[in-house]
C-alpha cells in the first residue's frame, strides 16, 4: 500500500495545505480517505479525479468531505467526454443530507455519479476495511485497512478512548490526528492532543506514526515532536505530497 498526503490541515485550509484527504493506492486501486475543503485541486497533481475508485469519509464535518461537491463536477464534465461509472462513497448516513444539499441534488439524481453506503466492515477493492465508532460530536469512524500482512489505521477525528488502541494494535502505519495542543482546557470528546496521539501509537505498538490534522493556528512541527516523544518510535508529520509505503 502506498499512502499519499493530499491535504492535512485541520479546521480549514492553511496557506500551504488543503484539509484532510489521503490517497491510498494498492494493486492499481485508488481509495480516498476523506476529501476535505480545498483538496480536489492538489489531488489532480496525483491522479485524474475520474480515476478514483472509492471514497471513505470518516465523518461529515466540512474539513473532511466538502470537496466531494467539486468532485461531482470533475467526474462528469471533461472535454474528452469520458464519464466513469458511479463512484462508491462510504459515508455516515445520519447527516448525508449535508452532501446532497451542498451539491443541490437528490440521492436518486446523483445515482449516476455517487453510490452511497454506510460505513461498516467491508471489502474495498483489494483492501479489507474494519471500522470503529470514534468519540466526536457527529457520527465518526476510524478505519483499519489491510492488504496481505500490512495494515494502515486512520483515526479520522476523535477524542481519546481506550478501545482505539486495541483497534489500532500492531498497525504498520497509524495516521492519527493531533487537533488539540497539550496544556490547555480542551473540550472533551473532540480531538486528540499531540501527547495523546503519541500515547495511542505507543499503547497500540504501531510501526510508524504519521501526525496529521493540525490546525493552521498551531505549530505542526511542535505537535509532531510532542507526539514522537510520547510514542518513542518512528514519527512523521503529514505534509502535502508526502508519501509513505506501508
Amino acid at each position: 500500500m502506498r499512502l499519499t498526503v493530499v491535504g492535512c490541515s485541520g479546521g480549514h485550509p492553511s496557506p500551504d495545505a488543503a484539509c484532510s484527504a489521503y490517497l491510498l493506492e494498492h494493486q492499481g486501486f485508488r481509495l480516498l480517505l476523506d476529501l476535505g475543503s480545498g483538496a480536489l485541486g492538489p489531488l489532480q497533481n496525483h491522479i485524474d479525479p475520474r480515476d478514483v475508485d472509492a471514497v471513505f469519509l470518516t465523518h461529515l464535518h466540512g474539513d473532511h468531505w466538502l470537496d466531494l461537491v467539486p468532485l461531482s463536477h470533475a467526474r462528469t464534465h471533461h472535454p474528452d467526454g469520458r464519464v466513469p461509472p458511479p463512484l462508491r462513497v462510504i459515508a455516515p448516513g445520519a447527516d448525508r443530507s449535508r452532501i446532497l444539499g451542498a451539491i443541490g441534488r437528490s440521492e436518486e439524481s446523483l445515482a449516476s455519479v455517487f453510490a452511497f453506503e454506510a460505513p461498516g466492515d467491508t471489502v474495498i477493492g483489494p483492501l479489507t476495511a474494519t471500522v470503529v465508532r470514534t468519540r466526536h460530536p457527529v457520527e465518526a469512524y476510524a478505519v483499519k485497512l489491510t492488504a496481505g500482512a500490512k495494515t494502515l489505521v486512520y483515526t479520522g477525528d476523535t477524542g481519546p478512548f481506550a478501545e482505539l488502541a486495541t483497534f489500532a494494535r500492531g498497525a504498520d502505519l497509524l495516521l492519527a490526528e493531533a487537533g488539540f495542543v497539550d496544556g490547555v482546557a480542551n473540550p472533551v470528546g473532540v480531538h486528540l492532543t499531540a501527547t495523546q496521539t503519541g500515547e495511542l501509537a505507543r499503547d497500540a505498538d504501531v510501526g510508524r506514526l504519521v501526525v496529521t490534522h493540525v490546525a493552521p493556528w498551531h505549530d505542526a512541527g511542535a505537535q509532531a515532536r510532542a507526539a514522537g516523544e510520547a510514542f518513542g518510535g518512528p514519527t512523521d508529520l503529514a505534509r502535502p505530497g508526502a508519501t509513505f509505503e506501508v
